[in-house]
């Protein structure tokens, strides 16, 4: 729906999950664990401008002054005072380079406010969700705003989920060739940085890598490809914390013999 000056949080779709079908994914993943929280939230939809990442990392800083300006009015005038994205790259932005929003504004990313709903007991995982992950830092969250705790304590707040950590993590994550530039070079396959992270991954022992990103995401999918780890899956964190209410939905159906 529309975002109201009533509602908790503006939740900031971003370009990828607007336009990549396989983020708008991730998206609907989220919204579904925001309705379980009972969070008010809404997008702006058709009005959403672009967070101007792209454009500040290709080196147009005057442009990318204008949209900073401009969305700044934006979010103003519509009353936003917390900001939810789905990108790190979004939420980078909003966070260091929006120097006219400051005050009550209040840019997260997701991995963060579902940890807030999390310790505030208005999101409960309850029912065991037995899988092995292991969790791929974002370089936008973690070397360039040290955002490493939180989605892993989002995925230790699952009963049953075994975390097994990557040697390259936290700040000193391996990127996965989708930022700063990288996702418009041509690398050759089995250079790419997100080639060489899946076997990485492999060797943990995990069945899932987990990510929130998209451009993370997009890139070790398409790595898994080339790679050739057919029993390795990669999923985002607000996949992984749905999959875990969606394990309750049907403990539930099946304890009332729905199943």
């Amino acid at each position: 729906k529309e975002f109201s000056p009533d509602d908790e949080i503006l939740l900031y779709v971003g370009d990828d999950a607007a336009y990549d079908r396989r983020i708008q994914k991730v998206a609907r993943a989220l919204v579904s664990l925001f309705e379980a929280a009972g969070v008010t939230f809404g997008t702006l939809g058709e009005r959403e401008p672009s967070c101007g990442d792209a454009v500040r990392s290709v080196g147009h800083d005057e442009y990318a002054a204008e949209i900073i300006d401009t969305n700044s009015r934006l979010f103003q005038e519509a009353g936003v005072k917390t900001i939810v994205t789905v990108s790190p790259h979004s939420y980078d932005m909003f966070a260091n380079h929006y120097p006219n929003l400051s005050g009550d504004f209040r840019p997260l990313h997701y991995s963060q406010y579902l940890l807030e709903l999390i310790e505030g007991e208005r999101l409960k995982f309850e029912n065991e969700l037995p899988l092995k992950v292991t969790y791929h830092d974002p370089c936008y969250l973690s070397r360039r705003n040290g955002i490493c705790d939180e989605p892993r304590q989002v995925l230790q707040s699952i009963p049953g989920l075994e975390m097994l950590e990557m040697e390259r993590s936290r700040e000193d994550t391996l990127c996965c060739g989708g930022g700063g530039g990288r996702m418009w070079m041509e690398t050759a396959a089995g250079e790419r940085f997100s080639d060489l992270r899946i076997p990485e991954a492999a060797e943990t022992g995990a069945e899932v890598v987990v990510t929130c990103c998209p451009h993370c995401l997009s890139c070790l999918e398409d790595s898994l490809n080339v790679v050739g780890k057919s029993k390795l899956r990669v999923m985002e964190l607000a996949e992984v914390a749905h999959l875990a209410l969606q394990s309750e939905a049907v403990a539930s159906d099946a304890a009332s013999g729905r199943s």
